[in-house]
Formats: C-alpha cells, sequence, structure tokens
C-alpha cells in the first residue's frame, strides 16, 4: 500500500483539527497531533526547537522504516511560520534537514489559509488576533516557495468540511 504523509498546517483559527480529523477519516489512516502542544505554546515555547531537532528526526525515520501513513495536525511548517513572526530562535538548519527528509518521502502539505482574518481571534491566545494572523498567514506563503515538499493552499473562508476534505482528496489523487 502506498504510503501518505498528509501535513495540515496554517495559521490559527483556519479549521486545521476538524480538517484533519475527517482528511484521515476518509482516507482510513491515523491521524495525529502532539498532546504536548498547546501546554508547549502557553508554557514552553523553547521546547518547539528541541521537538525539531530531536522528536522530528525520530518522527522521520519512524514513517521512513515502517511506511505508515498518517495525517499530521502541524508540523515543521509551524515551526518555521511561528518561529519568523514571533522572532522566535529556531535552528534553520533542522528544518531544512526535515524538510528534505519528509519531502523524500512523499510528504504533502495542505496550508489552510483565509482570504481575510477581520474579526478572528485565537480560543487559545486572545492576544493572537488579525494582524498577527495575517502575518502568520504570509509566513505560511513563504513556506510553500521554501519547502521542497508538494502543497496546497486550501482557502477555508466558508467553512465547509466536505467541501475542503473533498479539495484535499482530490489534489492527493494527482500523485
Amino acid at each position: 500500500m502506498k504510503q501518505h504523509i498528509v501535513i495540515l498546517c496554517g495559521p490559527d483559527m483556519t479549521g486545521k483539527t476538524q480538517i484533519s480529523k475527517a482528511l484521515a477519516k476518509v482516507l482510513g489512516i491515523p491521524y495525529f497531533k502532539a498532546s504536548t502542544e498547546r501546554d508547549t505554546y502557553l508554557h514552553n515555547k523553547d521546547k518547539f526547537i528541541m521537538d525539531l531537532r530531536y522528536a522530528d528526526p525520530r518522527l522521520a525515520d519512524f514513517l521512513a522504516q515502517t511506511n505508515y501513513s498518517v495525517v499530521m495536525d502541524r508540523a515543521w511548517p509551524c515551526e518555521f511560520a511561528y518561529s519568523k513572526v514571533f522572532k522566535r530562535q529556531t535552528d534553520v538548519r533542522a528544518l531544512r534537514e526535515a524538510d528534505d527528509r519528509m519531502s523524500i518521502m512523499g510528504a504533502k502539505v495542505v496550508v489552510c489559509r483565509r482570504t481575510s482574518y477581520e474579526g478572528i481571534v485565537d480560543d487559545i491566545d486572545p492576544e493572537l488576533k488579525e494582524a498577527q494572523l495575517k502575518k502568520l498567514d504570509e509566513a505560511y506563503a513563504d513556506f510553500q516557495r521554501w519547502t521542497k515538499c508538494k502543497t496546497l493552499t486550501l482557502f477555508v473562508d466558508d467553512e465547509n468540511l466536505s467541501r475542503e476534505v473533498n479539495d484535499i482528496v482530490e489534489w492527493l489523487k494527482l500523485f
């Protein structure tokens, strides 16, 4: 069976989790989101760089050796965007390594975006509002130009889960 590695990323409040879970169900493959992500964001942002350096290479090895498929809710593309927007220290070499390894395995990245972030406020961090969400959106567009992985821009303004999942499934058929 062909391995599918699909990563959903994008600014907060674009429906990544809901879309990821629905996509995993349709594809019949596991859904993965780091259970520590929320706590790390709120209390230990330095941990993101450690995950990038140590956890991401192990995950890539695991996926390469097992040929397992997975839909991931966030991954290294988020470190690329968030470190850039929030001027957080990152490891560019580790970002490139993660991208190279996932690209070699044929990972596909779906970038969830909105055409407008007006009135959108993050549910975890209420300080994260329109201006910062726009900057994150721009950083994800930069990621799409930087990555070696195939990417899809998925606009989610209509919040139509079935259309969103169908668009991704149809795009994946191209590969």
